[in-house]
């Protein structure tokens, strides 16, 4: 594949995104899954014999062993919140060379994957893991301020007025296109993304194409839709896209995970988790290629967190 063709990005352009079906087989995912696994068992381990839980709860799978100790102790579900997961499928996903070439169509040959990367077990029956209707990139400002003046007025005059106007603009925002992936089925039992196509347009590109004046309350014409996905099913979307991952209402766990890249020549997104450069024509030594690599970088972001009191 070498990245998006115009009709799939001009859908990511007018609805702000794109589905590709079965993108991945099942055994590019597997690597993951098997890490997971094996984390959710040291885990499991580990409270048991801190006397935490009273079972392994070793005849679960993937879909629902970790849904069955989280009954038991919640506390053993943060060791997934956040960025703390970082294994080497997981590593082999970010740098895998089918989203990368998507990434690329969008944010140009330097390819930086964001340190934001997120594992998520959305667990069954927990409104707290119920996220509301939002969008993935906070909209940039600034602030201008000038005066409005009477024609032919001079500052010198003792009777000289004039009125201080201030104005926030909103500033261009570079492309960050994010991927979510499903590791289990996503339908809408367990709590599939509901998408707001076309949400990410009804926000101004540009200071020069923002009206103050004017201030937009309804998105009018725009209609929800839910997005059932399979595993291997990959979802490119806009980081202004509206999107909403709604209650999990069936007895397993609806694990994913989403990526987000940017142009590798611009200023890093998040300097507390910098991420990696994962593809360059112009820096090609400073690209990681390797988990260990990556491991390094994840450690240290570790390490800083732990010592500012700082969550992922």
């Amino acid at each position: 594949m070498a990245g998006l063709t115009p009709a799939q990005r001009q859908q990511y352009d007018e609805q702000g995104y794109v589905v590709f079906r079965q993108l991945l087989a099942p055994e590019e995912l597997q690597p993951l899954i098997d890490d997971i696994s094996a984390e959710v068992d040291q885990r499991a381990r580990e409270y048991y014999a801190k006397g935490l839980i009273k079972s392994l709860h070793a005849e679960h799978g993937f879909e629902t062993r970790l849904a069955k100790l989280w009954a038991e102790c919640e506390a053993i579900h943060q060791h997934w919140v956040g960025g703390r997961h970082a294994g080497p499928g997981l590593f082999g996903l970010l740098t895998h060379p089918k989203l990368l070439d998507i990434a690329e169509s969008i944010v140009g040959p330097e390819v930086h994957c964001e340190g934001r990367h997120r594992l998520r077990p959305k667990l069954p029956h927990w409104d707290e893991v119920t996220v509301p209707w939002h969008d993935d990139t906070s909209f940039g400002g600034r602030r201008i301020i000038y005066f409005r003046e009477p024609y032919g007025s001079d500052a010198r005059d003792p009777h000289y007025r004039a009125t201080a106007v201030s104005r926030v603009l909103p500033m261009t925002q570079p492309p960050e296109p994010g991927f979510w992936l499903p590791l289990v089925e996503a339908n809408e039992a367990n709590g599939c993304l509901r998408l707001l196509p076309g949400g990410h347009r009804h926000a101004p590109p540009s200071a020069s194409a923002w009206a103050p004046e004017k201030v937009v309350t309804e998105l009018d014409g725009l209609q929800t839709v839910s997005l059932p996905m399979q595993v291997g099913d990959v979802l490119l979307f806009h980081q202004h896209l509206p999107h909403h991952s709604p209650f999990n209402g069936s007895d397993h766990i609806r694990w994913s995970v989403d990526i987000r890249y940017q142009d590798g020549r611009q200023r890093v997104k998040s300097a507390r988790e910098p991420g990696f450069l994962a593809r360059s024509k112009e820096r090609p030594e400073d690209v990681v290629t390797t988990f260990e690599g990556y491991r390094r970088i994840r450690d240290a972001v570790r390490e800083f967190m732990e010592q500012t009191g700082l969550r992922l």
